[in-house]
């Protein structure tokens, strides 16, 4: 982290700069962050469809059916690196087509739930007892994952693993393994994932919940194929943006290395790390920036925040470089005084400020805090006002209240500060159904820069 001396409280990198001379609650709540959003390659898994995978489905196994590892595969990296800041992820399958694996045994067909390679890694047994019935065991990479006793094949019953078929009418053969074989992952288009907003991926997130996108991309880009690269950038940006300003969906991107960003909406990660002896290019890094964001509370800063388990940098800056990272909209990692990786400002890619937008729009504790207040009192007002209450005194006083009762409850969580009932005016609109509100919010930043003097006597 930086440090120094001051003369002018004007330093950009966050740091200790020492000179030495001598209630009751009302319909709205806070509401719960937590859930990032990534479309990434499986082997297993839904197509077309948001895979809802838990942080505890990681661990105890059941992330295995759904997207087909879990914490402890190598393929886990990914995913697992986001869910260890938030609880929930939304995955979308990047990869399109591919091939179920299949085995027949006599007149059953044994079809992979999905398809992908992970299929290839399941086999059947079918064995029968004295008194004719037969138990037929799914197993995953050799461990049991189902088992069935029946007495007929119409009998079976699909599962999280195979859907069972009876070509026709007949008797089981028994089976000491078959194993299901052809299963193939299907082909990654950056251009089919993120190429318009009309693509499935974002059509689908306008319809979910969640807090951050991680954005990756997958083709490989020579010098010649860049302007479609940045193209896609700019079209996630475009979508982020339209979600905030057109939908009312306080939403956040991180996106690897986009410069042109320019957005309170988009995280401009420019860096990534080595974590537990494993390498995060600056494009995978954007895992944790967006698991760490969405799970970042309103109250909560990342800045200073360890990245656990980091041991060096990758795309490493030195003080100059951060200086100009961080007034460019960057995010970026430091190394402080004792030896720790971490975030060096927790901001993200707004840098060329207005009148309506000014330096504290580029903080994203600040950001959560209106994104906060912008979700929650849309929400009230569409659950318990709209086409609900009258629009004279009494029901505008009764939504004044109600906003009165909320944010009395982000003072408390220090979300925000100084808040007084004069500072919110609820009063008729031009039409007889409008309601206008005027409402001033001061959000809490984090203690960053330390300007200190010590007055030494002698």
């Amino acid at each position: 982290m930086a440090g120094g001396t001051w003369t002018s409280q004007n330093k950009v990198r966050p740091g200790a700069y020492i000179n030495f001379k001598a209630v009751p609650k009302g319909s709205m709540t806070v509401g719960d962050r937590g859930v990032v959003a990534m479309a990434l390659p499986l082997n297993w898994g839904k197509n077309g469809q948001l895979i809802e995978v838990l942080s505890s489905d990681l661990l105890n196994g059941e992330s295995k059916k759904l997207v087909g590892f879990t914490a402890f595969d190598a393929d886990s990296k990914i995913l697992a690196s986001a869910l260890k800041y938030c609880y929930k992820a939304l995955v979308y399958r990047a990869d399109a087509g591919g091939t179920k694996a299949t085995a027949t045994i006599g007149k059953l067909t044994c079809t992979a739930k999905y398809a992908g390679t992970l299929g290839n890694s399941i086999n059947i047994t079918i064995s029968k007892d004295a008194s004719n019935i037969y138990t037929v065991i799914t197993y995953l990479n050799g461990s049991v994952v189902d088992s069935q006793k029946v007495a007929a094949i119409s009998e079976l019953e699909n599962t999280d693993w195979i859907d069972f078929t009876e070509e026709e009418s007949g008797s089981f053969i028994e089976t000491a393994g078959t194993p299901l074989t052809g299963g193939a992952n299907g082909t990654v288009s950056d251009s089919t994932i993120y190429g318009t907003e009309s693509t499935s991926f974002l059509s689908l997130l306008e319809m979910a919940r969640w807090q951050t996108l991680a954005v990756f991309f997958y083709d490989t880009y020579t010098v010649s194929s860049n302007p479609s690269l940045a193209t896609m950038k700019g079209n996630l940006v475009a979508f982020i943006n339209r979600m905030r300003n057109d939908e009312g969906r306080y939403v956040q991107g991180v996106v690897p290395s986009y410069d042109a960003a320019n957005s309170e909406g988009v995280i401009n990660n420019v860096c990534g790390a080595v974590i537990n002896g494993i390498t995060f290019t600056v494009e995978e890094f954007v895992a944790v920036v967006a698991g760490m964001t969405a799970g970042a509370d309103i109250n909560e800063s990342n800045t200073a925040k360890v990245i656990e388990g980091a041991t060096s940098i990758v795309g490493e800056m030195t003080d100059a470089q951060i200086k100009a990272a961080l007034s460019a909209g960057k995010f970026v990692l430091s190394t402080s005084t004792s030896g720790n990786i971490k975030v060096e400002q927790d901001i993200n890619s707004l840098h060329n400020y207005s009148s309506d937008q000014n330096y504290s729009f580029s903080k994203n504790r600040v950001i959560r805090v209106l994104d906060e207040i912008g979700t929650t009192v849309k929400e009230t007002w569409e659950d318990s006002y709209m086409g609900k209450i009258d629009n004279n005194e009494a029901g505008r006083g009764l939504f004044k209240t109600d906003i009165i009762v909320y944010f009395n409850e982000l003072m408390r969580i220090g979300a925000i500060q100084n808040f007084e009932t004069d500072d919110i005016v609820v009063r008729q609109g031009v039409e007889l159904d409008a309601v206008v509100v005027d409402l001033y919010v001061q959000p809490v930043d984090s203690m960053e820069k330390l300007y200190m003097t010590v007055n030494v006597s002698s």
